[in-house]
């Protein structure tokens, strides 16, 4: 009987260890256990909106574009117009160094100083044909017209540029190229026969 009873006590002791729950651990399961951490998916972060990166091609292309302009914009501005095209008075006097010779031995050196207002006789002739005449084209036909030793040098600058050059009467063109600078070259004596064509 004794042993019945023992039989059937050690058997409730252990059904009630099988069923009975086993005891956790404060905390385990919380947001703050350890292998609670490892199963939790964390936040992510916001995403940051990137800015388009600046292609180095498109940077080139503009900084040469910079320079081209700041180069074009560096260019020596063009001269401007004579002021007698414009109608203006020339403010800044024209000056010219006449050597004259008669080819007979005599020479003379003398200088015209002129202004649209002021000059005289001689620079009113000058500023009518536009200045010193220039030379004959070298494929020009010319008269033999020959009217007589005398030449003349004429250097200095007039209306802005420079002017160099030499005034001769050794045939029609250079007698006519003469003529049209009188009085700013002395005038010419008897006047020369007319000829054939020199070409």
């Amino acid at each position: 009987m004794t042993r019945t009873v023992s039989s059937a006590v050690r058997s409730l002791t252990q059904s009630a260890g099988h069923s009975a729950p086993r005891p956790t651990s404060p905390g385990a399961g919380a947001p703050g256990d350890p292998r609670h951490a490892r199963h939790t998916v964390s936040p992510r972060a916001p995403h940051k909106t990137r800015r388009p990166a600046v292609r180095p091609a498109l940077v080139l292309a503009f900084t040469a574009a910079a320079t081209a302009l700041a180069a074009a914009l560096s260019v020596t501005p063009l001269a401007a117009p004579p002021a007698h095209a414009m109608g203006l008075p020339r403010m800044v006097p024209d000056r010219l160094a006449v050597s004259y010779d008669d080819g007979a031995g005599h020479t003379r050196v003398y200088r015209l100083t002129c202004t649209r207002f002021s000059g005289g006789p001689a620079c009113a002739q000058l500023e009518r044909i536009g200045g010193p005449v220039p030379a004959v084209a070298g494929d020009q036909a010319c008269p033999m017209i020959y009217g007589g030793p005398e030449q003349a040098e004429v250097t200095g600058s007039w209306d802005g540029r420079a002017v160099d050059e030499t005034y001769r009467r050794t045939n029609g063109c250079e007698v006519a190229r003469w003529n049209r600078m009188v009085p700013a070259l002395p005038a010419p004596g008897p006047a020369a026969q007319p000829g054939p064509l020199v070409g």
